[in-house]
């Protein structure tokens, strides 16, 4: 019992001169009055301060899961017959002010660490207010100095939250050995990532080791000026998708060029995915086609459909190659099986794979950077975790069904995503509420 009063209430069972309940419907009420301590003096003039009374203070304490609790506080008042000095005896639940336990406050803020609540979830699951609940975080949140990671990961998340009205995208700098977030930016723009990594000295830029990013062009020139000791390497997701994306305009182009109804026309519209995906068995069990009128496995259809045009076939053999390359080559000898596959997809002279040969020419060297083993995570260097928080982070956007302020969003993902920011109660609270007058001045000015 000694140990669920402490545990429920911060306080021991000696100091305690009446516990009562009361139960009222799905509301548990709970009367607590304290043992009176010493007599206090008065801090003007010296005097003991003597009873003046008790007054009762309701502050809800979300202790239990299965209902509200509302504890009422029973405090005594003090005043000084000498110069008319009150106060009333401290205590130990609430923060003078508040009407929500410290206990309360603390597990909000440990709510506030799980991206998958929003701000209203998060006050109904403590029964408080969803404005104390932006208020405590806006207030006890500290973000302390975050250094550059070593192995780092740049990416963007589109939202409406961007900087510029012409930008949709928020810059994400993440820790890929650690997975954690350091910044996001206002803009993915060379203009704001030359500001962020102008902020930091020399010497840590030059700690940087590996750079991780996708094909945005800035985020190569940035980190080639501002981190000169890392090696940038192009993230292979995004490699491949450019790739895919150019054979499905190519078997697009073919399959409009076939008769509406035609087998070529339904080979290439219904069973495509077997030209793009791994996930099937192509030398499993054949079944009945109606179309064709007898059994087949997912192989001899794919062997029909790479049948009905050479360009096709030879785009596929293409793709194929380099996703070959992409899984089994070695950082030593990628630079010339990189030259062999630009030689290749050169002479097919296919006018959609033009796009793709220009990213193996222009990012030839971060492509095979790309096959650089890390030392830390043993894996090849990618953008893979900084994809996997993009992708949690964008889930924490749609759950709060529209987020305007730009910089409490930062915060509360920086909170969520990294171990160095933490919390300190104080009874002073401050707010980020936006400046929506200033806003509608800048977008006026943009």
């Amino acid at each position: 019992m000694e140990q669920l009063i402490k545990t429920l209430f911060n306080i021991n069972k000696d100091d305690i001169e009446r516990l009562d309940t009361v139960q009222k419907d799905d509301e548990l009420v709970v009367y607590l009055l304290l043992k009176r301590k010493e007599l206090e003096y008065c801090p003007i003039c010296g005097k003991k301060l003597t009873g003046n009374g008790k007054i009762e203070k309701k502050i809800n304490h979300k202790v239990l899961t299965d209902r509200k609790v509302t504890l009422v506080f029973i405090t005594r008042r003090y005043r000084c017959k000498a110069c008319n000095f009150t106060k009333f005896e401290k205590n130990p639940i609430a923060m003078d002010g508040f009407y929500n336990s410290i206990l309360t406050i603390n597990q909000v803020m440990m709510d506030l660490r799980d991206p998958n609540y929003n701000y209203t979830m998060i006050a109904q699951k403590n029964d408080v207010n969803v404005n104390d609940v932006i208020n405590y975080f806006d207030s006890y949140v500290v973000i302390p100095p975050i250094h550059l990671p070593s192995n780092m990961g740049i990416d963007e998340i589109h939202s409406d939250m961007a900087k510029r009205k012409d930008a949709s995208y928020l810059g994400v700098i993440t820790d890929n050995d650690n997975f954690k977030l350091i910044e996001i930016l206002p803009s993915r723009s060379k203009y704001e990532l030359n500001n962020y990594f102008s902020t930091f000295s020399k010497e840590e830029r030059e700690k940087v080791r590996y750079v991780t990013t996708d094909l945005w062009l800035p985020y190569k020139e940035v980190s080639k000026r501002w981190l000169p000791n890392a090696v940038v390497a192009a993230d292979p997701f995004h490699v491949i998708k450019h790739l895919c994306d150019d054979f499905t305009h190519i078997r697009i182009r073919i399959m409009n060029k076939s008769v509406y109804g035609s087998n070529s026309y339904y080979l290439l519209k219904k069973w495509h995915k077997l030209l793009e995906s791994d996930d099937y068995n192509f030398n499993g069990e054949a079944k009945y086609n109606h179309v064709f009128k007898q059994k087949l496995n997912y192989g001899d259809i794919r062997k029909m459909i790479l049948e009905i045009d050479d360009e096709l076939n030879l785009a596929y053999e293409l793709k194929e190659a380099y996703r070959y390359f992409n899984s089994n080559a070695k950082y030593e000898s990628a630079k010339e099986e990189l030259d062999s596959l630009i030689s290749m997809f050169t002479e097919a002279n296919i006018k959609e794979y033009e796009e793709f040969i220009g990213i193996m020419k222009n990012w030839r060297q971060e492509i095979i950077n790309s096959f650089i083993i890390c030392d830390i995570t043993g894996n090849r260097l990618s953008n893979a975790k900084s994809e996997t928080m993009n992708s949690q982070i964008k889930t924490h956007i749609r759950i709060s069904k529209g987020l305007g302020n730009f910089n409490r969003f930062r915060k509360r993902m920086l909170y969520c995503y990294n171990d160095k920011l933490f919390c300190i109660l104080t009874e002073k609270l401050t707010s980020m509420k936006r400046n929506l007058k200033k806003k509608k001045k800048e977008d006026k000015t943009n």
